[in-house]
């Protein structure tokens, strides 16, 4: 049975615009009463520095630990302070196999990307965005410094053109929002 309440998606490596771009999707939340779900990915060959198989389990292992602890301090009080409930997960291993497995299984009716600063020769990017928009068939949105957001801090669905209903925008050709 599935329920009537939208679902967000946030995408996020928990760098540069992380927080802002949670803030935001917890604001949308908030208007268009959705669920949030945070989501973290982070290549294995990151965390594994040993050759080593059983010191590499026990690398894994801390490394499960402090990235639940990371994430939940992370997200904590912006949920406290937006008066949102967001559900954290996280993986290792290839990222965009991760993100399509999230995605997957998450059955978001929206996701949300912070804007990456741009590297000035970045011949081997991995642009998840555009993954996200090939591999995904509804709204996405990639927050930047120009959110559309009301002089009260809320989101503006009217600029956004969610205002009636978001179930609208589920389209076969995919759409990206810049907001």
């Amino acid at each position: 049975m599935k329920s009537n309440k939208y679902k967000i998606l946030v995408l996020s490596d928990l760098k540069e615009t992380a927080s802002q771009t949670l803030s935001y999707a917890a604001n949308l939340s908030k208007e268009i009463d959705a669920d949030v779900e945070f989501f973290y990915v982070k290549k294995v060959t990151e965390i594994i520095e040993t050759e080593n198989p059983l010191s590499a389990l026990r690398e894994i292992s801390d490394a499960c630990n402090k990235t639940d602890k990371k994430i939940k301090n992370f997200v904590a009080p912006i949920s406290k302070e937006m008066d949102v409930n967001i559900k954290t997960t996280f993986a290792f291993g290839n990222v965009k196999n991760e993100i399509e497995s999230c995605i997957n299984t998450s059955q978001p009716d929206m996701i949300i990307l912070g804007e990456r600063t741009h590297k000035r020769f970045n011949f081997f990017g991995d642009n998840i965005t555009g993954f996200v928009q090939k591999n995904y068939n509804g709204v996405v949105l990639v927050v930047t410094d120009n959110n559309v957001i009301d002089a009260n801090g809320e989101v503006s669905l009217d600029n956004l053109g969610l205002k009636n209903n978001i179930a609208n925008y589920k389209v076969k050709a995919n759409r990206k929002m810049i907001v």
